[in-house]
């Protein structure tokens, strides 16, 4: 009895002195868990860092760098106690060839929260698809088009402009009666 008693005891010691931080990060919305774009094209995708400890947070952001790049990237981030939404801007770019990618991000904390107790250092990884469609294909391009239906709108009108100037050029040089 002794022996399971002192083995409780040592529990809840442990237990007790493990000290959590909370540290989130929220991220755009996106559809099926993918970002579609288009070839060679740049879209922004944001995260949001949030701190619901009471104590000031120091996180470290590693990143995917062969579509993304942080825009005002730091080494260290720094949230106050209480601090939400702390906003990270990745611009993605879609490489040359379509297919699907898949990127992602790692948030973790540096140093763990001031106190006692057992610290735990807290990650939050994030994987997303990017999917990379081919880029429409423009007809004849650099070849002039007409459309012939508004050429010929374009003649009726000027018509009907050089009639109206024709006639009151007319009725200028008509002397009055």
């Amino acid at each position: 009895m002794r022996g399971a008693t002192f083995l409780f005891l040592l529990l809840a010691l442990a237990i007790a002195t493990v000290k959590v931080n909370a540290i989130s990060v929220v991220s755009d919305f996106l559809e099926n868990d993918t970002l579609e774009l288009t070839e060679g094209t740049s879209k922004i995708y944001s995260i949001r860092l949030q701190n619901i400890a009471n104590e000031e947070a120091s996180l470290r952001l590693d990143y995917d760098t062969t579509y993304m790049k942080v825009i005002d990237y730091k080494e260290i981030y720094t949230l106050a106690p209480k601090e939400t939404g702390y906003r990270i801007l990745f611009n993605v770019t879609a490489p040359r060839k379509p297919g699907k990618y898949t990127v992602g991000y790692t948030v973790g904390e540096v140093e763990p929260g001031a106190g006692a107790g057992l610290p735990l250092r807290l990650k939050i990884s994030k994987n997303f698809n990017l999917k990379v469609i081919e880029e429409p294909k423009i007809e004849n391009p650099g070849k002039l088009t007409i459309n012939y239906e508004y050429v010929a709108y374009a003649v009726i009108a000027l018509s009907l402009l050089l009639y109206l100037i024709i006639r009151k050029m007319h009725s200028m040089k008509q002397p009055r009666k």
